[in-house]
């Protein structure tokens, strides 16, 4: 009988990942303080400096993050499956027998070379926002100038209302902070983003381990963890599928990643390894069989 082992959390790396993100953004906000009632051209230009050096040590916290941490996953999913196939007795006996070769090495290279593009196109996308947010602060302070030397108080009074702190805090609520806009058009802040990218990308690390020992193995199948799910997921729960599309009649990884039904972003299924479809207790191959009539209908 096979022994599913569940994903290990890693909850305590993701809010180290955001706690980051987080300091960026108190530190943007003190420099930003300094808008009150305008800002000249120079000053602008020193300040913009000043966030972009704070945006590159966000880049590179991001990058060594990246390194440390989707390796780890990766090679903690590929002791779990060790342990799934009954290859090892416990974690830390599978941990000591992995074995990281070339493939597992260009699959955890692009797995954090992508987490980290993920990550920096919402930083370059925020600075991009906060770089426009101050160069209109700058147009708004020379147009004061020229309404002051025409002598029309009403309108200097009202585009100086617009640079004040309040004013200036509700435009960067509703554009700056934007992190990016995915295809469904919703609108994620930067730290919301990074938790969601971090999240998404340590559970397909910890997948992709998985697959790879299978692969090693010659093996193919899984099954898809359980955990109760609301949505589209819980059609997929504890059926059996090809992780590399050698077997036939199963439905592989890639089409059901590719459907965005489940092994979405944010999503928390992961697979179990499995040596054999006939090695299943009777429940899960009912189960599997029964998932499988309810999507053919």
């Amino acid at each position: 009988m096979p022994r599913f082992i569940p994903q290990p959390s890693y909850e305590r790396d993701e809010r180290r990942l955001v706690k980051y993100y987080k300091d960026a953004f108190k530190k943007i906000v003190y420099q930003l303080g300094s808008i009150t009632n305008g800002i000249e051209a120079a000053q602008a230009v020193s300040l913009l400096n000043q966030i972009a050096f704070i945006l590159r040590e966000l880049d590179g916290n991001t990058r060594q993050w990246a390194d440390d941490v989707v390796a780890h996953a990766y090679r903690d999913g590929q002791a779990t499956a060790l342990v799934e196939l009954g290859e090892a007795r416990t974690l830390a006996e599978a941990v000591a027998g992995v074995s990281f070769s070339l493939l597992a090495r260009q699959q955890v290279e692009a797995l954090v070379n992508d987490t980290y593009n993920d990550l920096l196109m919402a930083t370059q996308n925020t600075e991009r926002k906060v770089k426009q947010l101050v160069r209109s602060v700058v147009g708004d302070t020379l147009r004061v100038k020229a309404i002051e030397q025409l002598g029309r108080r009403t309108t200097r009074n009202e585009i100086i209302d617009k640079l004040t702190k309040a004013g200036l805090s509700k435009k960067l609520e509703s554009e700056a902070w934007v992190g990016i806009v995915d295809k469904a058009g919703r609108r994620w802040n930067l730290s919301t983003y990074a938790e969601m990218v971090v999240r998404t990308k340590l559970q397909q690390a910890h997948v992709e381990g998985r697959r790879e020992e299978l692969t090693e193995r010659g093996l193919d199948l899984a099954v898809v963890s359980s955990h109760g799910a609301k949505d589209a997921c819980r059609s997929y729960e504890g059926m059996v599928i090809s992780m590399n599309g050698l077997t036939p009649s199963y439905l592989t990884y890639n089409e059901l990643r590719d459907s965005g039904k489940i092994f979405h972003p944010n999503c928390q299924h992961t697979v179990h390894a499995l040596r054999d479809f006939d090695l299943l207790p009777t429940a899960l191959k009912d189960k599997h069989n029964r998932k499988m009539t309810e999507l053919d209908q």
